[in-house]
């Protein structure tokens, strides 16, 4: 007996669904969760077993019923192996609303990210595509949750602005669980890891994979690619194959399996003078030498090349023979010409030798220590990681003196983008330089935050800026500021 009365039923109720998505009479998510995961238990799925026990027993016409069935039981399987690989944003999005038991507390933003996940995988998305993709993302800013701001971090990728995409990606980490899916912030910490393992930022790779959740085998796979590739202990093929397997993206993983199957890549060496060179064995040769090799220097081996190229530069600037050739070629310019010319060099170096450090955040502390080069690179890294902290933090305190608001993603990109020049300050200026960066943003923030709980209604991207906040204040902050974060934390997203 063919069960028409359950294929319409659901049918209809399948359309009673989908009415009320679009337009301004969308229904509450949360209440139609409830009532499809029903529809699903009593409804769907014994309509599929029964489909399923008639082409067993030879009843071919189910086979159609049967495939529906299977994809209404399971949409987001569906979304996630056929309609996203083949690009189809609209399909993705709808069989997203399916699967909205997946996104928890953020299935409105689980529909756009699987929109705007689909999109780009598109090679050459329509304008159409694109402008639909849009509408469901200012649909999930209304209350903007995790899933949400991982569609955001796609779209930006699909648009090609990937430093956005990081941005966004990478935060669903601080927010609270209870407004970042777990399916979110697994997908985000799978697309970050493939995006830096792409630019060849080992040690980011490790840091990533240790810090993140969501994707255990996935990302210990990379975990072990990136400590090969780093040459670090510990780092054999049998590790990387077994997690390779585990991870189950053999294809899309097969690339990096390649280039971590080679043996380690060799250490960086300090350039080598040769000694049949008299003219360059001297410290000022020595110096430049040593100042040209940084722009070859490799990942991982930033803090052994500048503070050699730092010593070499002090060696350098208080060699007499350096001073005497100095002064000898400034014969007839004035008496103290050779002194101040070598005082000009001794700045141009520790300029050039600092934006260096910034480009390629060289942690301070781990330098040569009682170098006079070396103190003066750290002076101007400190001081201009810190003026760029002070300066964003007065535009947000001028913007919330005048009441000028945001949407809710590029609000949540403006205070990442501050969060990240603290977190930089302290990872290249150390204890110090965080101590400091607090201390500038500690009342713009918070002023900030409350005005988006209270005023704004903006609770998620509010209570992740106060978990952040809470972290800071009880590494750097008083015990006044630990109390007051915590009773905003404790007020929920």
């Amino acid at each position: 007996m063919i069960p028409f009365g359950a294929i319409i039923g659901v049918i209809i109720a399948l359309r009673l669904l989908n009415g009320n998505q679009g337009g301004q009479q969308q229904a509450d998510p949360y209440g139609t969760k409830a009532g499809y995961l029903a529809l699903t238990v009593l409804l769907i799925l014994p309509a599929t077993l029964f489909t399923l026990f008639g082409l067993l027993n030879g009843v071919w016409f189910f086979a159609p019923f049967f495939l529906l069935g299977l994809a209404l039981c399971f949409p987001w399987t569906i979304a996630r192996c056929v309609f996203i690989p083949l690009g189809w944003p609209r399909a993705a999005y709808r069989f997203g609303y399916l699967a909205m038991a997946s996104w928890g507390s953020d299935p409105r933003g689980g529909q756009a990210l699987a929109a705007a996940w689909a999109l780009l995988r598109t090679r050459n998305p329509s304008p159409e595509d694109r402008a639909f993709v849009e509408t469901q993302l200012e649909e999930a800013d209304s209350s903007l949750r995790g899933a949400g701001i991982v569609a955001h971090g796609l779209m930006a990728a699909a648009r090609g602005d990937l430093e956005t995409a990081r941005v966004l990606c990478r935060s669903v980490s601080i927010l609270d669980q209870r407004i970042a899916p777990r399916l979110a912030r697994k997908l985000a910490l799978e697309w970050c890891l493939a995006d830096t393992a792409a630019q060849g930022r080992w040690r980011d790779v490790l840091e990533l994979s240790e810090r993140g959740t969501g994707s255990y085998s996935f990302a210990a796979f990379f975990r072990a690619a990136a400590r090969r590739l780093l040459a670090e202990p510990r780092a054999g093929r049998f590790i990387l194959g077994v997690w390779w397997v585990l991870a189950r993206r053999w294809w899309a993983t097969w690339p990096l399996l390649k280039l971590a199957w080679r043996p380690p890549p060799r250490r960086f060496a300090l350039p080598e003078l040769d000694a049949g060179e008299p003219q360059a064995a001297e410290p000022l040769g020595r110096a430049l030498e040593l100042h040209a090799a940084l722009s070859r220097v490799p990942v991982g081996q930033e803090v052994l090349a500048l503070s050699a190229a730092a010593v070499a530069w002090d060696e350098a600037l208080s060699s007499r023979k350096v001073r005497d050739l100095t002064a000898e070629r400034a014969q007839g310019l004035g008496p103290h010409t050779g002194t101040e010319a070598l005082d000009a060099l001794g700045v141009e170096v520790s300029e050039e030798l600092a934006a260096w450090a910034l480009a390629r955040e060289v942690k301070l502390a781990q330098l040569e220590p009682g170098s006079d080069m070396v103190e003066r690179v750290a002076y101007r890294v400190r001081n201009e990681l810190l003026e760029r902290v002070e300066s964003a933090a007065q535009d947000m305190e001028n913007r919330l003196a005048e009441r000028r608001p945001l949407a809710s993603e590029e609000e949540w990109r403006h205070i990442l983008a501050l969060q990240h020049q603290c977190t930089q300050a302290a990872s290249i200026g150390g204890l110090e330089a965080r101590r400091l960066a607090f201390e500038a943003v500690n009342v713009p923030l918070c002023n900030l935050g409350v005005w988006l709980f209270n005023e704004r209604e903006e609770k998620a991207i509010a209570n992740g800026m106060f978990r952040w906040l809470l972290d800071e204040s009880r590494a750097v902050g008083t015990d006044e500021d630990c109390r007051r974060y915590q009773n905003n934390v404790g007020c929920g997203p």
